[in-house]
């Protein structure tokens, strides 16, 4: 197992290693800054598999830290004009993750960082609707953005930055929610540093896929952002969801949800001295690179 920073130095790994080729703990002391109080590490295993790792921790307490979220579609509640099967409400325009930040950068919220996190529907050939609609509550700075308002396990973050993964949130608190972006699949897959991922069966093939996951820290301080890449033989084939929670207790998360993956898990962040976005996970091409998503996650700083 390779650990690397963001300078691509090989450096040695903290604790002994854990199952899956992981390591026992991040020596987050050790990894750089890509933003104020946002550090990264990246992770390339060569057993049980090849497997690239993207992993950031950010400290919600920084001062000044603010949350920025994908938000409704300018013609939100209309029928989706791309989508014939069934009348499906709009509630989200999908962008690239790249997009979202430099967009946000443009209209002025200086983004530093973002990340993909929810799925949505449809997702059916060809793949390229214009929009989505979520199948749980999804909230965006304050305004609800589903149609659907069902609850389900999701990442809620405040607007005084204090995040819990949940799936209850009432009515009243809406106001105050920077962000609340459901989970996807069986969504909570750590709580309080024990895994809710069921073993897998005997002589089963294993889930890989790329994947995006976010985890918490107990105190509420950290909040860890994972992508993983996959399904491109000789790189990186993907992470199964044990993976997932063994790469998040390594970081020191408690809680982690995961969120959508494959083609749409996408890690990026502003690099301030070249003026450019960096995005250091690496995409497949069967959908022509990295897809517009519908929910983005975004930090910036108020300055």
């Amino acid at each position: 197992m390779r650990m690397l920073f963001a300078c691509a130095v090989s450096l040695a790994v903290a604790g002994n290693a854990c199952g899956g080729g992981c390591p026992a703990s991040i020596d987050w002391d050790a990894a750089p800054e890509v933003a104020r109080g946002m550090k990264y590490v990246h992770l390339s295993f060569d057993e049980p598999r090849l497997m690239e790792n993207f992993l950031v921790r950010i400290d919600l307490h920084a001062p000044g830290l603010r949350v920025a979220s994908s938000g409704r579609a300018p013609n939100w509640g209309e029928v989706m004009d791309d989508y014939t099967n069934s009348v499906m409400l709009v509630d989200v325009r999908r962008q690239r993750t790249r997009d979202f930040l430099e967009e946000r950068r443009s209209h002025g919220t200086n983004l530093v960082l973002a990340v993909n996190t929810s799925p949505w529907g449809p997702w059916r050939p060809p793949y390229t609707h214009k929009h989505g609609r979520f199948h749980h509550l999804a909230v965006s700075e304050g305004q609800v953005v589903s149609h659907n308002v069902t609850r389900w396990d999701m990442l809620v973050i405040f607007t005084n930055n204090v995040a819990v993964i949940t799936n209850a949130l009432d009515d009243a608190l809406i106001p105050s929610v920077a962000a609340a972006h459901p989970g996807h699949g069986k969504g909570v897959i750590l709580r309080g540093g024990v895994s809710l991922v069921p073993p897998r069966k005997p002589k089963s093939r294993p889930g890989l896929a790329p994947r995006t996951a976010i985890g918490l820290s107990a105190d509420g301080r950290w909040l860890y952002a994972l992508v993983v890449d996959g399904r491109q033989p000789g790189y990186s084939m993907g992470a199964e969801m044990s993976d997932l929670v063994k790469l998040m207790l390594a970081a020191g998360a408690s809680d982690a949800i995961n969120m959508d993956g494959g083609g749409s898990s996408t890690l990026a962040w502003w690099d301030a001295e070249k003026k450019t976005t960096v995005i250091p996970n690496r995409h497949g091409f069967k959908f022509r690179g990295y897809r517009p998503v519908a929910l983005n996650l975004g930090f910036y700083f108020a300055e």
